[in-house]
């Protein structure tokens, strides 16, 4: 992805016109792009782990100047959490049911092996 202005003289006409479409031209095709992720259950759970990387369900406060660090990760998230609701809300709430149900087989398997174990109820 370039920074490079598409337009040098803004009184240009012709430029102004050719930058804009070139601008909805990329918008489409980045949303494009996210469709196509999210229409696979692979996307779907690939997605989630990089919301949940940059920290968009959790505070991002630190005792440290980590938090401007966390901050930065968690804003972008919430950039991607945003484009992928504009571009594909029922492959958000696709990927949300997933994610929430994967977190609970998850749970529910742990549980289970720390039953059968011993480790899994009190001692008293």
């Amino acid at each position: 992805m370039s920074n490079r202005a598409l337009v040098r003289n803004a009184a240009d006409p012709e430029q102004v016109r050719l930058a804009a479409r070139k601008e909805r031209q990329r918008e489409e095709r980045t949303a494009n792009d996210l469709r196509a992720v999210m229409a696979t259950v692979q996307g779907r759970r690939f997605m989630w782990e990089l919301l949940s990387r940059a920290g968009v369900f959790r505070s991002v406060w630190d005792a440290s100047a980590k938090i401007h660090y966390n901050a930065g990760r968690q804003d972008f998230g919430h950039e991607l959490m945003a484009l992928l609701t504009e571009h594909d809300s029922e492959g958000y709430l696709a990927m949300e049911r997933e994610a929430r149900s994967a977190a609970t087989n998850e749970k529910l398997e742990a549980e289970a092996v720390q039953a059968r174990s011993g480790n899994g109820g009190s001692n008293g």
